[in-house]
């Protein structure tokens, strides 16, 4: 009989969970030293939410995109981006939703149709440009040390 504490990946293997002492936290509790605004209207878990949207290749492609030409619409998002209007829908809201892009509805757009163009919010812009973007350089200038410094 299989254990349901143990997981299958796609290589045969099994990852099972760690053994460790209750420690008496929330297995997603976790430390992190910055201190925020007293008046503050984000906690850290939603900062680190928007870094988790942030960080898929969807929705980082996305802010790209909105970062080089500052406003799209979805149209102009799907030929940039090369995907179905379809499939851009959850990206931009869960984009939306962590306050990374907003968006304004154009009814004078000389047809029947409304249109919804998006933009980088302050603080999108921030998240990508000082935040991922400049996490990987920095991951990528430090990759031989931190290969040297783990393969012992």
């Amino acid at each position: 009989m299989s254990n349901p504490e143990r997981t299958g990946i796609p290589d045969g293997g099994v990852l099972e969970p760690d053994r460790e002492e209750d420690d008496g936290r929330d297995d997603d509790e976790f430390e992190l030293d910055v201190d925020l605004p007293e008046d503050s209207i984000f906690d850290l878990e939603d900062y680190l939410k928007m870094y988790e949207v942030a960080s898929k290749p969807k929705q980082f492609r996305i802010m790209e995109a909105l970062a080089e030409d500052n406003e799209l619409s979805t149209s102009e998002l799907s030929m940039v981006l090369g995907e179905e209007d379809n499939a851009l829908h959850y990206p931009l809201r869960t984009l939306k939703e962590v306050g990374l892009i907003k968006n304004r509805r154009n009814p004078n757009t000389g047809t029947e149709e409304t249109y919804s163009y998006y933009e980088l919010t302050d603080m999108g812009r921030v998240v990508l440009t000082e935040g991922i973007r400049e996490g990987v350089r920095i991951l990528a200038r430090e990759e031989a040390a931190l290969e040297d410094k783990y393969s012992k």
